[in-house]
This record gives C-alpha cells, structure tokens and sequence, in this order.
C-alpha cells in the first residue's frame, strides 16, 4: 500500500511501500524498514484483508528428515558423514542422495571461504 513514510527518511522521497507485519501489528517500510507512524486502523485492516503483510522468512537451505528424532533438521556434513547441525544425540540418519551431499560440502566450503574473506577485509 502507498503510505507515507516517517518525516526524515532519507531513502523515500516521502511516499512508501508499506506492508502490516501481523506479529506486531505496525505497518512496516518496504524500503527503510522502520514503523510507520500515523497509520489508520482502518488502513491496517484494509491491508490485512488484501494480503499486503510482511511474511517471516524462515526456509533455510539443506532441511531434511531426521530418521532418528524424526524431526527436520539443518544439515551439515562433518568428517564425510551427513548429520544434524544442531543435533544433541550426533546419531542422524538422514537418507539422501550422493549428489545432495556434494551440495551440502560445496555450501559449506562456500561459507568458509566468504568468513574467511570476511574476516581479513574487516
């Protein structure tokens, strides 16, 4: 919905995106993301009806059932073996495929490298 945004914004000329986050009830910048004052309940509940609401991202990458607490977990591979990455007992049975594992090892290598590169630039 086009609202307008907080006085003092300085990445909107004014006028704003905005979309009602459903946990808190405030109507939230699409390009700043701060809440935004002076918004109508009426205007809430207009956005409310037609579906302009911020959605959580929560999917993360690599998610799969766990045979042994029968839970989806995140995974990681650790010493050539697929387990949980926060899993208590450390005896996962994940069934998947050889090439999902190589997916697995290549994100993990991905992300050490970048926290690596990360680490040295700051």
């Amino acid at each position: 919905m086009l609202l307008r945004c907080n006085q003092g914004c300085k990445l909107s000329d004014g006028n704003t995106e905005g979309s009602l986050d459903l946990e808190t009830n405030n109507v939230v910048c699409n390009l700043c993301g701060d809440n935004l004052k002076n918004v109508s309940d009426f205007a809430k509940l207009s956005m409310k009806n037609i579906g302009d609401v911020k959605r959580k991202n929560n999917k993360k990458a690599f998610v799969f059932g766990c045979n042994t607490c029968n839970k989806k977990v995140e995974t990681e591979v650790v010493s050539g073996k697929v387990c949980g990455k926060l899993c208590a007992s450390g005896n996962c049975q994940i069934d998947i495929t050889s090439f999902m594992v190589k997916m697995i090892e290549e994100n993990q290598k991905k992300d050490f490298e970048g926290n690596v590169k990360n680490d040295r630039t700051g």
